[in-house]
């Protein structure tokens, strides 16, 4: 129980960084549409939508998390810098404009609508697993 309490801010991460792995693999996954982009000589070309795009990247981000998690756990230590960094990445990931990726707009019937939803619970929880980190740090320095 002591190790739990201890780490309690690591298990945060992990579970943050499963529950968005789940998210997007198997219970609220991105579309999988197609665009179809069309040249002026009449020929087109498929390409897929830019939420396939932010799906590889909360991959990514929440694989790093969870690894991050399960060290950080082995080692008793805690980390506090990654993991409030992964969850701003992943909060901007989902944002459209000149930094992120972006999602589906919300409003419509596509599936990304939900997804975003998880990939913004999972990333506050993954800044809130590196607040709790920092205090639990600056506690046991005292």
């Amino acid at each position: 129980m002591e190790k739990i309490k201890k780490n309690i801010g690591s298990f945060l991460a992990l579970v943050s960084g499963l529950l968005m792995l789940g998210a997007v693999k198997i219970w609220a996954p991105v579309c999988n549409k197609q665009l179809e982009l069309y040249w002026k000589n009449g020929d087109f070309k498929q390409m897929p939508m830019k939420c396939f795009y932010t799906e590889k990247v909360v991959i990514y981000l929440s694989v790093i998390l969870v690894a991050l998690a399960v060290m950080a756990i082995i080692k008793e230590k805690q980390p506090v810098l990654i993991p409030i960094l992964v969850g701003i990445f992943l909060y901007i990931s989902t944002t459209g404009g000149a930094l992120g990726i972006g999602l589906c707009r919300p409003g419509g019937d596509m599936p990304c609508t939900v997804t975003r939803v998880w990939i913004y619970f999972t990333a506050v929880a993954a800044i809130l697993s590196g607040v709790i980190n920092f205090i639990a740090s600056r506690r046991a320095s005292n």
